[in-house]
């Protein structure tokens, strides 16, 4: 009787490993347009009295990101983000961008993660350059910078906030130099395996 019982327990105990959902793949896919992410929003210095101007526009499958960046009233950046929902990304180690400007020019822009919702909380960030034509750009983890809309940058030793909960992500033209600019993204994919902490 008992080892009626205990094969029988031993039976459903490899039954239910054998029916244990998989790890998910160490890959993350984010794919831009109206058929499936087009929720990001721009956000521009107005906020604090600035002058500068967005438009955040989606075809079918691309997010397009075009304004003009103006150094009045103590202006100078705009942007544009995700919606708030936490992610976590500490087990990545870089992301790849398809993407190419739309002024016919390179430019630089700025990939942002925060982790707060308070804005004068520390984020972080990484300068990419994207090119006219369509472009794969990865990015590696390893060049992520924490910063503050307070302080800039901050020391290696700000420990706070590491990658396993983005809460926002967001692309930024804030490099001190007035005039237009023009993103557009296809999609974002995280992958590798790191642990990024400060």
């Amino acid at each position: 009787m008992l080892s009626s019982i205990l094969r029988h327990a031993l039976t459903v105990s490899l039954l239910s490993a054998a029916c244990t959902t998989p790890a998910p793949p160490m890959s993350t896919l984010l794919n831009f347009g109206k058929n499936d992410l087009a929720t990001w929003r721009g956000l521009n210095d107005d906020v604090m009295g600035g002058r500068s101007r967005c438009n955040v526009k989606y075809s079918k499958s691309t997010l397009s990101w075009e304004g003009t960046v103006s150094l009045e009233n103590n202006g100078g950046f705009s942007s544009v983000r995700s919606p708030w929902r936490e992610r976590d990304l500490s087990t990545f180690d870089s992301v790849t961008l398809r993407c190419r400007t739309t002024t016919g020019i390179p430019d630089d822009f700025t990939l942002t993660m925060e982790v707060s919702q308070q804005w004068w909380m520390p984020y972080w960030k990484v300068n990419f350059e994207a090119r006219p034509d369509w472009t794969e750009v990865t990015i590696p983890f390893s060049e992520l910078k924490k910063s503050s809309a307070m302080t800039g940058e901050l020391p290696k030793l700000w420990t706070w906030g590491d990658l396993s909960a983005v809460l926002r992500m967001g692309f930024m033209k804030y490099d001190g130099k007035a005039g237009d600019f023009g993103l557009e993204v296809d999609w974002m994919r995280f992958s590798g395996e790191a642990e990024v902490k400060n």
